[in-house]
């Protein structure tokens, strides 16, 4: 791989996607509206492309550009959001998803990998969900995920689609799609309130950001086979225990007293979610950061 075209690159994932290539040598462009993005996660020496996916022309970048892959992880990030607002979701998470691999198709790229959601994608479960397992997305944001995971297998373009469990870490914003690392982490540091949607008993798998950036460049790989690839860490635990481990890590660097308040339950959240990375741990990957040290690291890089 020497060229490839990042979407959202100035964001939260994307952002760590582009050092990541930029490490392994490869030549990056990033396409991004920077409605949530920064180009201050960027270096400087990294050319960014002003484009809202879901309207503007993306071909002249891409034919430009003749990417070897494109990682399309342009969104809009927000389950709330996509309830209140759920035709813009469709037309950046659908629409735009389309337009992105169409252009991919055009300037002959070699792979395309979309970052889909597995906690949205798979909605309720009690089991820890396969890839080939079923589908039942619960907000507007999981069934336009989902939508958009067609579109890209009817590319053309050899593909890769990747549902991570719920991702944490640096540059992270609180407010998106499984943030609540983040949303704790600025309320223990910030009010030092840590708001809790619903009774704090719903499960998650949070996964480090470093370590699904290792599996997006994995599946990238433009030699590998198409198909549908989990990002998890295999243990799920509540809400409330990540509090705990927030309100340990913050106590023990001497921060401020931390309340829990407990508010509504937000509309399109499932309340029980759990990944098997198995087909991908087939390939090699591993999860190498432990929610524990990520949430020291963050706190540590923040005091």
């Amino acid at each position: 791989m020497r060229r490839a075209i990042v979407t959202g690159g100035a964001g939260f994932i994307g952002s760590h996607l582009v050092d990541r290539l930029l490490q392994d040598g490869v030549d990056v462009v990033v396409v991004d509206d920077l409605s949530s993005g920064s180009e201050a996660n960027l270096p400087p020496s990294v050319v960014v492309e002003r484009l809202d996916i879901a309207n503007d022309d993306l071909g002249r970048v891409f034919r430009h550009w003749g990417p070897d892959a494109v990682f399309h992880l342009a969104a809009q990030s927000s389950v709330p959001r996509s309830v209140q607002d759920p035709l813009r979701d469709l037309a950046v998470n659908v629409v735009g998803t389309h337009r992105v691999a169409e252009a991919a198709r055009a300037a002959d790229a070699r792979r395309l990998v979309f970052v889909s959601s597995g906690g949205a994608v798979y909605g309720e479960t009690t089991v820890a969900a396969e890839e080939g397992g079923p589908t039942a997305p619960t907000s507007y944001y999981g069934i336009h995920k989902l939508a958009a995971e067609g579109h890209v297998a009817l590319s053309g373009v050899s593909y890769a689609i990747v549902r991570p469990s719920n991702v944490f870490g640096a540059r992270q914003s609180a407010g998106l799609e499984g943030a609540v690392v983040a949303a704790f982490l600025d309320g223990a540091r910030g009010t030092g309130v840590l708001t809790i949607h619903g009774d704090g008993l719903q499960t998650r798998d949070f996964i480090a950001v470093r370590d699904v950036v290792a599996a997006i460049a994995l599946v990238g790989e433009p030699d590998l086979p198409s198909g549908i690839w989990n990002v998890a860490t295999g243990r799920s635990i509540t809400i409330l225990d990540l509090a705990t481990i927030v309100e340990r890590t913050v106590g023990d660097m001497g921060g401020r007293a931390i309340e829990r308040r407990h508010g509504p339950t937000r509309p399109g959240d499932v309340r029980h979610s759990a990944l098997s990375a198995t087909r991908l741990a087939a390939l090699g990957w591993r999860p190498e950061v432990t929610l524990e040290s990520g949430i020291a690291d963050l706190a540590r890089a923040s005091a």
